[in-house]
């Protein structure tokens, strides 16, 4: 008989395929926070060490960002730390059909299955800096499954979203 590490249900490809996108969001979050005027404008009156987790139940993974010097920076939560604002979503599933765009957060919003912990009015901000980010990571093709609208992309904005794809996803700046 042949043993392996394998477990059933353990779902590894998803999991690394939802970790991967969590590290492109966390990025792409970082990055447009340095330039995007309408993510500046959500993160004004966030005060300054503001946290937000989105967390994928039961096991992660996890993406945990605070503000610190006017802009969103990836961090690591210490154990027994808690964000100001956590987004729980309920399974495995359901984050890999956010990452892989199949569906957007307002459907799964709708559908119970995420949940939120802390000020509403943060979690809408959040959102809408996920939507304005998700505008810049994805092509048109692909946004028309996540975000209500496509947002028009100019000249300045086909600027910034390379400036995500590179500078942003290597260094988060």
């Amino acid at each position: 008989m042949i043993q392996t590490n394998y477990r059933p249900g353990h779902k590894l490809i998803q999991r690394s395929v939802v970790k991967a996108g969590f590290l492109a969001l966390g990025r792409g979050i970082e990055s447009a926070s340095h330039f995007e005027k309408s993510v500046q404008e959500e993160i004004k009156n966030w005060q300054e060490g503001f946290s937000f987790t989105m967390n994928v139940l039961p096991f992660g993974p996890k993406l945990a960002m605070r503000k610190k010097n006017g802009v969103l920076k990836m961090i690591s939560l210490k154990k027994g730390e808690t964000a100001d604002l956590t987004v729980e979503i309920k399974n495995l599933t359901t984050a890999f059909r956010m990452i892989t765009t199949q569906m957007g957060a307002h459907h799964v919003f709708a559908q119970n299955k995420i949940g939120v912990s802390g000020n509403i009015a943060d979690s809408m901000r959040f959102i809408r800096i996920v939507y304005t980010v998700e505008a810049y990571l994805f092509p048109k093709i692909l946004n028309k499954n996540i975000l209500k609208k496509s947002p028009k992309m100019d000249i300045k904005k086909r600027f910034n979203r390379w400036h995500i794809y590179t500078r942003g996803m290597l260094f988060g700046n």
